[in-house]
């Protein structure tokens, strides 16, 4: 019984950080579903912890581009 409370604290954990890690400042959230925080060049826009704003570029990794280009 005890392992699957900490399955279910562990799942709970991880559904707030979520939440927490996709919201934005105005209050209103992100998800990769949507798009995030707009698009640039076809590509979905997303914002960092520290308020960076990138996309995934063809190779898999992350371009940043300038921060005024994020609406989130």
């Amino acid at each position: 019984m005890k392992r699957a409370n900490r399955r279910i604290i562990a799942l709970v954990a991880t559904i707030l950080f979520s939440a927490t890690f996709f919201a934005c400042e105005d209050g209103t959230t992100s998800t990769t579903g949507s798009g995030g925080c707009g698009t640039y060049n076809g590509h979905n826009l997303y914002e960092g912890p520290q308020g960076g704003c990138y996309y995934y570029n063809s190779n898999g990794n992350k371009t940043y581009v300038d921060r005024d280009l994020c609406n989130c």
